[in-house]
């Protein structure tokens, strides 16, 4: 390895050098590069750094128009300029929803998660890779509400994600059944079903479906209360490497009136935020409670209650100065703010996005993920800039292209929620469409034998007329929207038609081309089907009329006859 240093000497000065370093000196020799990237040295890595304290903060916020994921980091002993920020690209974009779910963080790696994608990123070394399929499926295990969490086995420096699958009950009265468990190991690479089930007490119910679980020392943590004894709040854990389920008691008192509260890990404690922010309560706050001694309930020890009044929403994080940061309501935005106890004043910090996708954790540089397979996207991405020198109008090109497809994805998925809506209106006008119908036939007869039913069908008849010009005008509405949807779509095209006539057309746009035309095709069948009910239903209404006016204008045997000879006409023509 050296002709100068002994081996062992080199490996513990690779230890203890930064993250950053140690991607440079990959490329010193094929034989550094294999020391680095193997599992042993990542291991020893990550060892020593756990017992450093980080000095930084990863803030993640997500911002909409279009769907964004951003990631910063901010000092963790003061507030952070702007010009002190450090900006951290994130390399995907979700395909299926607005933003990824958070599912959790230890040790710098994030969990995350959309539909049935989980991905493990690591954004010291920008790298990210998408884990196998899930074994617990609809088609095999029926539907089912999962509760998902990530964290760190210390004993076998492995990494984790652990999803608990409630099966749906097709009777009420039907018994809840013991939950499917299913842990997917970073180590072994592959999902597995457990019996950890059996450990879950019957009467759990989570509290916190959407917010992150907390890690630490080996197991993730939940809040939950236990519907057998009178809904009584506690903290559920589940040990990563025994894949067990135990439970533990919060402060006496602490989460009276509390309208939500979650886990964290503050300071490397677990802790509970407590937040009471309901519209009825006038001082808002939020209570953060520290376990001093993991698994000692009488260790449980109040640290802040934070003022939530004046815009201040969420408790997010500490940092080591004691600040505290909060998300708030700013007066054009909702962003990230700096909260100091005694003085209880607030600072800006610049960092805005969506409410309730704000996270903050401990920022920590390691190796892990870097021995695994490059994810089929990152492939991609260094190929590009391997391979590929762009000239400054190709580039503009390249960003008018991405701009199109963004906006006819978005014009996709705006024509998916028109059509949505026309299904049930087209629905309801065959129904008044057959009311129509049998209110006229029984008018007819009325108008033989009885005028006083008649009139009362004629009433009948005027009100669905007014009900089916109401939804008329509101498919009218819809048809408009869809037409200048039309417009638009075909504009992106010929603008992408046209850009990407010096680039090779990638599968992905192809999708998204013949997802458009399905659905053009599919829409305008129901458009068509929508023209062929308005046609009879204003035939219906002009025979009605007609009726209506012999009625007034005849009367006896030869008002009669002509009413028989229009239903007779009207059944042949419909």
């Amino acid at each position: 390895m050296s002709d100068y240093l002994p081996e062992e000497v080199v490996l513990e000065i690779l230890y203890r050098l930064p993250v950053k370093s140690l991607i440079r000196f990959r490329c010193v020799s094929k034989s550094w590069d294999s020391l680095i990237t193997t599992s042993a040295f990542i291991n020893s890595h990550l060892t020593r750094s756990l017992p450093k304290s980080s000095n930084k903060l990863i803030v993640r916020h997500c911002v909409d128009s279009p769907h964004v994921e951003h990631y910063k980091l901010i000092d963790n002993n003061n507030d952070s300029s702007s010009d002190q920020i450090q900006h951290i690209d994130f390399p995907l974009t979700s395909r299926r929803i607005n933003h990824f779910l958070l599912i959790g963080s230890a040790n710098g790696l994030f969990s995350l998660f959309e539909q049935d994608r989980f991905v493990l990123w690591n954004p010291s070394i920008r790298k990210f890779i998408t884990l196998p399929k899930p074994r617990i499926t609809v088609k095999k295990h029926g539907r089912v509400t999962c509760r998902s969490a990530f964290g760190f086995d210390p004993r076998t420096n492995d990494y984790k994600v652990v999803r608990i699958a409630f099966q749906c009950r097709t009777d009420t009265s039907e018994e809840a059944k013991i939950p499917l468990v299913e842990v997917y190991s970073l180590s072994e690479g592959s999902w597995r079903i457990t019996s950890a089930g059996d450990s879950f007490s019957p009467g759990i119910s989570f509290e916190d479906w959407g917010q992150p679980s907390a890690s630490l020392n080996g197991a993730v943590h939940f809040v939950a209360k236990d519907r057998d004894n009178k809904w009584c709040p506690l903290v559920s854990s589940f040990d990563l490497r025994d894949e067990v389920f135990r439970e533990m008691s919060v402060p006496n008192g602490a989460l009276t009136g509390i309208d939500y509260f979650h886990t964290s890990v503050i300071g490397g404690s677990l802790s509970l935020l407590c937040h009471d922010t309901h519209k009825s309560t006038v001082n808002k706050f939020c209570s953060i409670w520290v376990m001093k001694e993991y698994g000692i309930v009488d260790s449980w020890t109040k640290l802040f209650t934070v003022n939530l009044n004046g815009g201040l929403s969420r408790v997010l994080g500490l940092q080591k100065n004691g600040n505290i940061l909060v998300e708030a309501k700013l007066p054009h935005y909702w962003g990230i703010t700096s909260y100091e106890p005694k003085s209880e004043q607030v600072k800006n910090l610049g960092i805005g996005g969506r409410p309730y996708y704000f996270c903050v954790d401990n920022y920590m540089e390691n190796l892990v993920l870097l021995d695994k397979p490059n994810d089929a996207v990152s492939k991609r991405g260094a190929s590009r800039k391997r391979k590929c020198r762009l000239t400054s109008d190709e580039e503009e090109r390249v960003r008018l292209l991405q701009k199109a497809r963004h906006q006819l994805q978005e014009a996709i998925q705006e024509e998916e929620s028109l059509c949505q809506l026309l299904q049930p209106i087209l629905h309801q006008h065959e129904t008044i469409l057959h009311q129509l119908e049998t209110i006229l036939m029984t008018l007819q007869e009325a108008m033989i034998h009885d005028e006083g039913a008649c009139q009362q069908q004629e009433a009948l008849l005027r009100q669905q007329e007014t009900i089916l010009q109401q939804r008329m005008d509101k498919i009218a509405t819809l048809i408009s929207k869809v037409e200048k949807m039309d417009t638009v779509k075909s504009e992106l095209v010929f603008i992408i038609q046209e850009l990407r006539g010096q680039f090779i057309t990638s599968a992905e746009e192809e999708t998204i081309l013949q997802q458009k035309m399905e659905k053009m095709t599919s829409l305008k069948s129901q458009l068509e089907r929508m023209d062929t009910i308005k046609s009879k239903v204003v035939f219906l209404i002009q025979q009605f009329r007609g009726q209506a006016g012999d009625m007034s204008s005849g009367a006896g045997d030869q008002s009669s006859t002509q009413v028989q000879q229009r239903s007779s006409s009207a059944g042949q023509e419909m």
